[in-house]
């Protein structure tokens, strides 16, 4: 499981909905801009410190090994990734470190962020840090009640 911020082409008016869908029947063969993902590493690092990146022939994915936050980077969409191994101070700090690196691809790639989670438009969720501080919070008290082990119960 983890909390995760997608970043889709959306047109004035389309709803986010309509946007995600396009997305998911959208299949891209095409390479993403690697001017692009070389300013997205630069701005991943300078939020995260030291990434791990990889390369494949339609995709770039970067990952922040002490976070777990990952990135992955597509010709039309983006999307970063975070486990639920956090609570309280420590999730505030990684979903801090996530909505950094949202801005850093949405201006660096012109694609907009949503957070499924909250169902809000990125800069609407940046605003309100708290709601998926909270969604952490949840999900850490959810996986300690039944008994799943993760470093933010464990």
């Amino acid at each position: 499981m983890s909390y995760d911020l997608i970043f889709v082409p959306r047109s004035d008016g389309q709803s986010w909905d309509d946007a995600l869908d396009a997305a998911e029947e959208a299949d891209s063969d095409e390479r993403p801009s690697g001017d692009a993902w070389t300013r997205l590493v630069a701005a991943a690092r300078q939020v995260l410190g030291e990434v791990s990146v990889f390369e494949g022939v339609h995709n770039y994915e970067l990952t922040h090994e002490p976070t777990g936050i990952q990135l992955s980077y597509y010709a039309e969409e983006a999307g970063i990734t975070v486990p639920y191994w956090y609570r309280g101070e420590d999730a505030r700090a990684v979903v801090t470190a996530m909505y950094q690196l949202g801005d850093a691809v949405q201006v660096v790639t012109g694609l907009p962020g949503y957070d499924p989670q909250l169902g809000l438009p990125l800069p609407d969720a940046v605003a309100q840090l708290e709601l998926a501080v909270t969604v952490f919070d949840e999900v850490a008290a959810s996986f300690a009640k039944r008994g799943i082990s993760s470093p933010s119960n464990g």
